[in-house]
């Protein structure tokens, strides 16, 4: 089905992100010379910063913390179906550091959990709720125009919005959370503390939890 295509296209975008923010994090980590100090205060303060913007949905605020200051993707969604789910996903991000900051080769590290949406559980029950959403449309219209373009598939504007509803069904009534094991790493370079985020967190930071 072609709603099923868009939306799959839809998340790809996440996907990218993913692999973008990893690998400048992973490069900008090598490079780094870690200090140390006499106190882990100042560190734990940039993970609870870092940590506080993202589950603000302060993205930009977020990536600023993190080492080499990889671009997340802070812009506005692109549209309303990913919009729908975006604001979904950050609004049910939370957090609690375990224990405290532990010392590490580089710097120090910050062990916390984050319980945030569960993005899949979503989608996956999405691409079938539209299908049901088109089928029950066709079947009730009396002029098929109305349904179909020339091609005989779905028209773009009913795809979108049954993907609309659809999400907007799978919020309420396929929702689920999950928590997640997050480690921050923290090494000091030009003269300030900042964030290494290990592969779960930056999993989260791109809604792929």
């Amino acid at each position: 089905m072609k709603g099923s295509k868009i939306f799959s296209a839809l998340f790809g975008v996440l996907g990218i992100l993913l692999m973008v923010a990893t690998a400048a994090v992973s490069i900008a980590s090598r490079n780094a010379q870690p200090q140390m100090l006499e106190s882990p205060e100042a560190a734990s303060a940039q993970a609870q910063r870092m940590m506080d913007a993202l589950c603000a949905g302060d993205y930009e605020t977020a990536q600023s913390c993190i080492y080499g200051q990889p671009d997340l993707g802070a812009g506005e969604p692109e549209n309303a179906v990913s919009k729908l789910l975006w604001d979904a996903f950050t609004d049910s991000l939370s957090y609690e550091f375990t224990g405290l900051c532990r010392v590490t080769d580089t710097g120090f590290a910050r062990d916390a959990t984050v319980t945030c949406l569960d993005v899949s559980g979503v989608t996956d029950a999405v691409p079938q709720r539209a299908k049901a959403l088109l089928e029950a449309k066709a079947a009730a219209a009396e002029d098929k125009a109305e349904i179909y373009n020339e091609d005989n598939g779905y028209r773009s504007e009913l795809v979108v919005q049954a993907l609309n509803d659809a999400v907007t069904q799978a919020l309420s009534e396929d929702a689920q959370t999950v928590t997640r094991d997050v480690t921050l790493g923290l090494i000091y370079q030009d003269g300030a503390w900042w964030v290494v985020p290990d592969q779960a967190l930056l999993q989260i930071i791109s809604g792929v939890a």
